[in-house]
């Protein structure tokens, strides 16, 4: 095997090790897009991870860019041009150069030069995780189809840690959400004071929906309703507040007797 084989399979291994060992997501792309960048002799790397909405990125790696420059270019991409086709169409794209491409929109202000380009998906299972984006291949030739095997393997591995990382974080998650559960079905058969009932439940509730407030509004006996426990941002303003009966859409729900989502207060 020649040397440079030897070194990318290396390469590639390392990056397998990292996605079992590393507990750290970050890390673990950081290392994939540093050793894609050196393995295809690319000045510059990126990889990124759409969110699970798949309506933005949700991380955005690079190599090769400066904190100063980072800032300088301002927000993250936002999948329009050529990033956008790989969003859109999970295959490699190899393009020698990106200005003369009709479907690129050119670069935000501050933004370096890049000519050739090297795109991947990160996919694992028919899924796409984002995609890994190299520019800038040493000596101003185009990268080549040995090239984008190797990035298609790491970004097989960046696919790995990306799933890894969100069964993680939902199993996390779904434990904390069964021990609210736990705590608010024992406070409903032990607890005999009702405000600190309504207090661990606005505070639990809160918690397992990621609600930026939530509260509880009983009604009295005037008709009004008034809002007696409040969890989250503003919780001051709000206790205490009385709902219109006629006027409030939250008060009215009482009314009507079934669920349903209020888009405004």
């Amino acid at each position: 095997m020649a040397e440079t084989d030897e070194a990318r399979l290396r390469a590639v291994l390392d990056a397998a090790i990292a996605v079992s060992s590393e507990l750290s997501l970050d890390a673990v792309l950081q290392r994939i897009v540093e050793a894609a960048a050196s393995l295809t002799g690319a000045r510059y790397a990126a990889l990124g991870v759409i969110n699970p909405s798949r309506q933005g990125l949700e991380r955005f790696v690079t190599t090769g860019i400066d904190e100063a420059t980072r800032v300088a270019i301002g927000d993250l991409p936002r999948g329009r041009g050529i990033l956008g086709v790989l969003i859109r169409d999970a295959r490699p794209l190899r393009i020698d150069d990106l200005a003369a491409d009709p479907q690129s929109v050119g670069f935000p202000p501050n933004h370096p030069p890049m000519r050739t380009f090297l795109g991947v998906p990160v996919l694992l299972r028919g899924v796409a995780y984002g995609n890994l984006y190299l520019t800038e291949k040493a000596g101003g030739g185009p990268f080549t189809e040995e090239d984008q095997e190797i990035v298609q393997l790491l970004a097989g591995q960046a696919a790995v840690a990306i799933e890894n990382a969100r069964l993680y974080e939902s199993a996390t998650r779904w434990g904390e959400q069964l021990q609210s559960l736990t705590d608010v079905g024992n406070a409903l058969s032990t607890e005999i004071e009702l405000p600190k009932l309504l207090d661990l439940v606005v505070s639990r509730l809160r918690e397992l929906i990621e609600a930026r407030i939530v509260f509880i509004a009983r009604p009295q006996p005037d008709g009004a309703v008034l809002i007696q426990t409040v969890a989250g941002q503003g919780a001051h303003d709000l206790a205490g507040l009385r709902l219109d009966p006629v006027k409030s859409k939250t008060a009215r729900v009482l009314e009507r007797r079934r669920s349903e989502r209020v888009d405004s207060l």
